[in-house]
């Protein structure tokens, strides 16, 4: 009985320190899709690898499903779906790292240029070699996650703007559109 007390005294401990955002990362309900709405407000092409997958699920790795996208200057991507996931990525190392072990690289059309841990901005002509890489900066890569950013059914919403301040020039941001409130 006291190993029992201990023990669970230190997993409450455990989720102490960690925060609150993992308990509800791992208790939020984990159904259905998600819709991605992205908007370039740049002046220059985006070309970024957006996914979703489970970070806890690791061994074996978990599936990730993800979409390649070069988008033009000032312009919006239609939106699209994504299954609802526990981790929903652009440009992460951790997103990169999830589709090599899961060997996604492998797939038809992939996209090895739009393929990295930032976004590409390219100033280069749409059918040049370096229509994808970054020719005038990149931004970080963001990761959002389910019971804490977002819950399922929601739209999700990112936005990349120039930022001289940022690391690479560029930023992107993040809003949510929750289901409850266009439902």
């Amino acid at each position: 009985m006291r190993r029992a007390v201990l023990t669970a005294t230190a997993f409450v401990t455990a989720l102490a320190i960690a925060g609150c955002d993992l308990v509800y990362n791992m208790i939020e309900e984990r159904s259905g899709n998600v819709t991605i709405l992205i908007i370039n407000n740049t002046p220059y092409r985006a070309s970024f690898t957006i996914g979703s997958y489970d970070a806890w699920d690791r061994n074996p790795p978990g599936r990730v499903e993800f979409e390649q996208r070069r988008l033009e200057a000032h312009s919006t991507e239609p939106t699209f779906g994504l299954a609802c996931k526990r981790n929903i990525a652009i440009g992460t190392q951790a997103l990169v790292d999830r589709i090599l072990d899961t060997d996604g690289d492998d797939r038809s059309g992939f996209d090895a240029d739009a393929f990295d841990d930032v976004v590409h901005f390219s100033s280069a002509p749409v059918d040049s070699t370096a229509a994808a890489l970054p020719t005038v900066g990149t931004a970080q890569g963001i990761e959002v996650l389910l019971g804490v950013d977002f819950a399922c059914e929601d739209e999700l919403i990112f936005t990349f703007e120039e930022d001289p301040d940022a690391p690479g020039g560029f930023r992107i941001d993040f809003s949510v559109l929750h289901r409850k409130e266009y439902q």
